[in-house]
């Protein structure tokens, strides 16, 4: 049985990660600060995890969309650095998956995994300072790992910083009764939208196939208009409501048209099984289903 790893264990990403792995019949293990463990994520914590468990995979899901520096650079680089040098202190031999971000790139012409990242937020500057930490590592020692740079994750539990997960709550009320309008911010750009199921498949892919120290982009490689994607959830879930457009804090607001390039994934046989339509569909169903 495959035994996995699981840092950052109380993200609702990590938790869906965690269900799907194990209704697949593989072991999880949890490593997670939710408790309000300040160590959790020291070296020796993750080294003794290690040393007990011996996963053959861990998966960093710790991360932080925070504008505090200091608070970024701690969550979004040391900790990386922890698990990386815990990860050499005991000699792992499995994998480990670094999670990346298309805010990375700040503005470009093209989203590939070899350009020159323009971050514009500090979530995308902490975000580049961890890829460079593992440039170095996995250069420097005999370490296997991948880092994968998500785009935008479709997914109704994602973090309320995030646009889906603040549309999501918000439509969530409206589907209660307990609100009539939804308010969001600049709608006129362009994102590339990836279904939760398909960066799970994605995910597993890179770590069965993936090359050592390669960056993978994980999205649709489409650009949808964000005005459109809302018009279509409302759409689907049959609601004609009032809504708002302001200005709202949002990480790494970009206005251009944004897509991943995802040559490199699909050369390790991955490609999204979801296409647009089928998106707005499932993510209107979990919508529903989660006010059961």
């Amino acid at each position: 049985m495959e035994k996995y790893l699981i840092l950052g264990a109380s993200s609702a990403i990590a938790k869906y990660f965690t269900l799907r792995l194990r209704r697949e019949d593989k072991l999880v293990y949890e490593l997670s600060s939710n408790k309000g463990k300040k160590n959790s994520y020291n070296v020796d914590s993750i080294r003794n995890k290690i040393n007990v468990l011996n996963p053959e995979v861990i998966i960093n899901f710790v991360g932080t969309y925070t504008s505090d520096y200091n608070e970024s650079y701690l969550v979004n680089v040391l900790i990386s650095k922890n698990l990386f040098d815990a990860a050499i202190k005991e000699n792992f031999k499995g994998k480990i998956i670094l999670i990346g971000s298309a805010s990375e790139y700040g503005v470009q012409e093209k989203y590939t995994e070899e350009c020159i990242e323009k971050p514009r937020s500090i979530y995308g500057l902490t975000k580049l300072m961890q890829h460079s930490l593992f440039q170095c590592y996995t250069n420097s020692y005999n370490i296997k790992a991948n880092y994968i740079r998500i785009f935008n994750i479709v997914f109704d539990k994602v973090d309320e910083k995030l646009f889906i997960g603040n549309f999501s709550r918000q439509l969530k009320k409206v589907l209660k009764g307990k609100s009539k309008e939804i308010k969001l911010g600049n709608l006129n750009s362009y994102r590339d939208f990836l279904l939760i199921d398909d960066v799970y498949d994605g995910f597993m892919k890179v770590i069965e196939k993936g090359n050592n120290g390669e960056v993978y982009n994980l999205g649709m490689g489409k650009s949808i208009f964000i005005r459109d994607f809302v018009n279509d959830v409302f759409k689907e879930l049959g609601l004609k409501l009032k809504l708002i457009i302001g200005e709202v804090d949002s990480i790494g607001k970009i206005r251009n048209k944004v897509f991943a390039d995802i040559d490199n994934i699909k050369s390790i046989n991955w490609s999204p099984k979801f296409n647009y339509n089928d998106l707005i569909k499932e993510f209107c169903k979990s919508l529903r289903e989660d006010l059961d």
